[in-house]
């Protein structure tokens, strides 16, 4: 009962309390692309530095433990994998992002490393760099 209440509360802080829905946007570099998806549409939206879009429909956020994240397709093939940990990083900037992810081939280049990167939500966003000498 501890667990699920502990998850619970995980949630309600990483989604807000009373969210209807979420949005998580992710960068990759190496090959260059970005992911977003949308809880209410259930849809991974991949966009390649080229400006090319490809939706990947009927998507479903998993939480498989308390800062773990999994984003499946509709045959359960793991497309995602996010960790809340506030050390995520899409290997070029210097910014730090919220979630670290790890992307399957299955949403970008096929039958390759899909791509390591960082994410924000719109309840968790990047937070500012401090200014030089702070």
């Amino acid at each position: 009962m501890k667990k699920l209440m502990v998850v619970g509360m995980l949630i309600a802080s990483v989604f807000g309390v009373g969210a209807s829905a979420d949005i998580i946007n992710c960068s990759f570099t190496e090959p260059f692309y970005t992911t977003t998806y949308s809880m209410v549409q259930q849809s991974l939206t991949v966009k390649d530095i080229e400006g090319n879009v490809s939706v990947i429909p009927n998507v479903s956020f998993q939480i498989m433990g308390p800062a773990h994240f999994e984003l499946w397709d509709a045959d359960r093939n793991v497309l995602q994998v996010l960790m809340l940990n506030y050390s995520g990083s899409d290997g070029m900037s210097d910014n730090i992002y919220p979630y670290d992810v790890k992307s399957s081939g299955k949403v970008y280049n096929p039958g390759a490393n899909g791509g390591i990167g960082g994410c924000t939500s719109n309840f968790l966003l990047i937070p500012p760099n401090p200014e030089p000498g702070n």
